[in-house]
């Protein structure tokens, strides 16, 4: 009678201790300068370096994790609580980028207190981006607003996500608030876009092509 009690607690303490984490979030150090840092992507890790206007660092979870629900998804269930984020205050046309080391399939960004409910600000991506969430957070309520690669905040706090691969992540913050923020991470499983499939088989059809012509 004690054996399947005993299985069963195992498969539930299985359970629990399976359940991880399905983003992985840009862990920043705090140099001055140019900021850097690292995530994971299919057991890769990935390097990250912001240039462009900067204010400082800041590792205070409670920017997400106040109200967590504006920085989750369905697919993406953990915030990057105090992994940190650029904090920033705008203001001008400067080229903000964000490089990592090797591509990154459909990145996630979380971005906080930009704006104010009297005064918006928004950030210029250079790349099309969808909103999977947004809301309150610790500085209280708001909202995001997108049209076409921009996305206007009034006191918004969320989560966008970029659909593809990429090296890098370009946007400007002209408008000046003191101050708002934003990190980067991505799907620690992430599947390539089907055309990324085609390429590749593309480029290995090539290379075996060409290895069966040396043989003649």
């Amino acid at each position: 009678m004690r054996k399947p009690a005993l299985v069963i607690m195992l498969f539930l303490n299985l359970g629990v201790a399976t359940a991880a984490d399905t983003a992985s979030w840009t862990k920043w150090e705090g140099t001055p300068g140019t900021p850097t840092g690292t995530f994971v992507q299919n057991n890769n890790t990935i390097e990250v370096t912001y240039t462009g206007q900067f204010f400082s660092i800041d590792n205070d979870a409670r920017i997400f994790d106040s109200v967590p629900t504006s920085f989750t998804s369905s697919a993406v269930t953990n915030t990057p609580g105090n992994s940190g984020s650029i904090r920033m205050t705008g203001g001008d046309e400067e080229v903000n980028n964000f490089h990592f080391s090797q591509a990154v399939i459909d990145p996630l960004i979380a971005i906080w207190s930009v704006g104010r409910p009297s005064a918006p600000v928004t950030f210029n991506f250079d790349s099309p981006f969808t909103i999977l969430s947004q809301g309150g957070g610790y500085w209280g309520g708001g909202s995001l607003t997108q049209s076409g690669n921009s996305l206007t905040g009034l006191e918004g706090n969320g989560l966008l996500q970029l659909k593809g691969t990429y090296t890098d992540i370009s946007f400007t913050t002209p408008d000046y608030e003191y101050y708002y923020g934003i990190t980067v991470g991505g799907l620690i499983s992430a599947v390539p876009e089907p055309q990324t499939y085609t390429m590749f088989l593309s480029g290995l059809g090539f290379m075996c092509y060409m290895a069966r012509r040396r043989k003649y």
